[in-house]
């Protein structure tokens, strides 16, 4: 029993070791020796574990799926009982998903991964379960009369999609000189993500929302952002 509780630590440590390296390079350019070296571990000892890098890859974005089910699920479980409806529900999934973006590599490993390995034809439990519950509750709003005449699901699940994506993606880059690509006075880009998808919201809401639907709140200032993000 010991050794088999031995083995499974290491196992995990080594899958989030491996997440730490497919977030900072990719996929192409992480390797076993890179992984085992972020692990501590002989290249042998990973590959008794995980025999290739696709291996790895594939229980990664598998653990990635099932931390982003968790959270998204438990995003509108809060909302539960207090009146929340499907759009009170995409505003606070997101933020919820940005959180979870910025602290956990995991997550983020996921994200890059599903870029870099995309498949035409994810088979059954390979799909994005944020993406899923995005599509579900934009069905939501349609159903709930939520939504300006016009403005589809499909519409408004791509809208968030890229949201999100990009918030995520923006994460990574290096922060931009003061005066590139924006006004310096603006601070858009230079605020921490919750708060950047904050602003995006604000603007996007009344684009969506039926006039005569009951408001949509608005988004509350991001709790995280006077801390530093987390993301490497």
């Amino acid at each position: 029993m010991a050794i088999q509780q031995r083995a499974e630590r290491t196992r995990q440590e080594i899958l989030s070791s491996a997440a730490r390296v497919f977030d900072r390079v990719g996929y192409e350019r992480a390797s076993l020796a890179r992984i085992a070296g972020e692990a501590r571990l002989t290249t042998g000892a990973l590959v008794f574990h995980f025999a290739t890098k696709s291996d790895l890859a594939t229980a990664v974005r598998g653990r990635a799926r099932a931390v982003t089910r968790i959270t998204v699920e438990s995003a509108c479980l809060s909302m539960e009982g207090v009146g929340g409806t499907a759009i009170d529900k995409l505003v606070i999934t997101t933020h919820a998903l940005i959180r979870l973006f910025e602290t956990d590599p995991v997550a983020r490993a996921g994200e890059r991964l599903a870029r870099e390995l995309q498949s035409a034809d994810p088979g059954p439990g390979q799909e994005c379960p944020w993406r899923r519950e995005v599509g579900r509750l934009a069905r939501y709003a349609v159903a709930e009369k939520a939504l300006r005449p016009g403005v589809d699901a499909t519409a408004v699940a791509a809208l968030i999609g890229y949201v999100i994506t990009g918030v995520e993606l923006e994460m990574r880059r290096p922060t931009a000189p003061a005066h590139e690509f924006w006004p310096a006075e603006s601070g858009a880009l230079h605020d921490p993500a919750e708060e950047r998808l904050r602003r995006i919201w604000e603007l996007i809401l009344p684009g969506l929302v039926h006039p005569a639907a009951p408001a949509a709140p608005a988004p509350s200032k991001a709790p995280s952002q006077d801390r530093s993000a987390t993301a490497s």
